[in-house]
């Protein structure tokens, strides 16, 4: 019987082709590996996550994780969207220190190409800080999300994501609300099953 086994399990590589998966355009189509798929259709829907160093070529920031859906499949080519972005959590427990108080925000924002996200961010204060202030830093960021999200396309907004722009615009806004040490957006994904 596992004579069997390995032999049909042989068989179906044999049948299986080798796809190039290519990022997106806003990261110039650069290849970012491969895939095996029998038929073109079997690719769709597949997704790879892929550090955003990978596929941006820029070093910085090294924690930065990328996920793609494979949209398109043509000859021996897969081709990309960007559907989400994560911060590594090794890379979130050594940046929190004890003794500061780490406040976390979930907002869901819509682009102004209609694309529905889920943004979860973290801001990390140099103390610890009243209870008040932490629900003030939360209404500022949830407010500032959604505004910058308004006034933006889902590229463009990624971007921002991506390269720290809206940490940055985040850390301007509720360091006058409290010290604040670092501020990170630690995931930003397409809310599924909505218009995308």
């Amino acid at each position: 019987m596992a004579i069997k086994k390995q032999k049909k399990s042989a068989e179906k590589w044999k049948k299986k082709k080798w796809y190039k998966i290519y990022a997106p355009k806003m990261f110039k189509e650069s290849i970012l590996g491969e895939t095996p798929a029998e038929k073109e259709s079997r690719l769709i829907g597949r997704t790879v996550e892929v550090p955003l160093s990978d596929v941006a070529g820029q070093k910085r920031p090294l924690a930065m994780v990328a996920k793609l859906r494979i949209v398109r499949a043509s000859g021996d080519r897969a081709e990309t969207e960007l559907i989400g972005c994560r911060v590594d959590s090794g890379y979130l427990k050594r940046i929190t220190r004890r003794r500061k108080s780490k406040v976390d925000v979930i907002s869901d924002a819509e682009t102004s190409d209609n694309k529905k996200l889920r943004i979860s961010a973290t801001v990390i204060c140099t103390t610890k800080i009243e209870s008040k202030k932490e629900t003030n830093i939360r209404k500022a960021t949830a407010e500032l999300i959604n505004n910058e999200a308004k006034k933006q396309n889902f590229e463009e907004f990624m971007q921002q994501v991506l390269f720290g722009g809206l940490a940055q615009k985040v850390m301007e806004k509720v360091k006058n609300i409290a010290p604040t040490q670092r501020v990170e957006v630690v995931k930003a994904y397409l809310i599924e099953g909505k218009k995308k």
